[in-house]
């Protein structure tokens, strides 16, 4: 459990994040999580609920099944245009946890993570198809433009595309 008091010291209503988690620990902790309770939760998971208690009644909960989608609000609401960015290959919106920091409390934020990385498909394979697939999840949640893009590594050449196409 030594590895893990970094959560046992603190109240289980404390923020994982302002309490000075990353994403390695979020890695050790849903590892953990999942070897206690063979429930396998999306990392994503910590930005919807970054307490110990609302984790818990995660877990508590029959039948409850995670849903993975490939638009992950970060930060959802805010006056400002929302801005959408791209992880580097295979990674999670937990790679934007320190960015957020430095972003207005008023600008929505939201993160597009590859498909597959839950294990229940195949991850895209073509620049072109992924740019494709990412645009379809930003017009559901925003019809018409202007959109704010951006990524990370990989994630820049996918924002880029994105850009080209829109």
């Amino acid at each position: 459990y030594s590895k893990y008091s970094f959560f046992m010291d603190n109240k289980i209503n404390d923020n994982f994040f302002e309490l000075g988690g990353h994403s390695l620990l979020a890695l050790r902790v849903f590892s953990y999580i999942e070897k206690l309770t063979g429930k396998k939760l999306p990392i994503s998971t910590l930005f919807t609920h970054p307490t110990i208690k609302e984790l818990s009644d995660i877990l508590k909960g029959d039948g409850w099944k995670p849903k993975w989608k490939s638009l992950v609000a970060v930060r959802a609401g805010g006056s400002k245009l929302p801005l959408y960015c791209i992880p580097a290959a295979a990674g999670t919106a937990l790679h934007f946890s320190d960015l957020l920091k430095y972003i207005p409390s008023d600008q929505p934020f939201y993160v597009l993570e590859s498909i597959g990385n839950d294990g229940s498909e195949p991850p895209h394979t073509d620049l072109r198809e992924m740019a494709a697939f990412y645009i379809k999840e930003v017009r559901s949640l925003q019809p018409e433009g202007p959109y704010l893009l951006g990524g990370r590594c990989f994630g820049g050449s996918v924002a880029f595309e994105m850009a080209q196409q829109l």
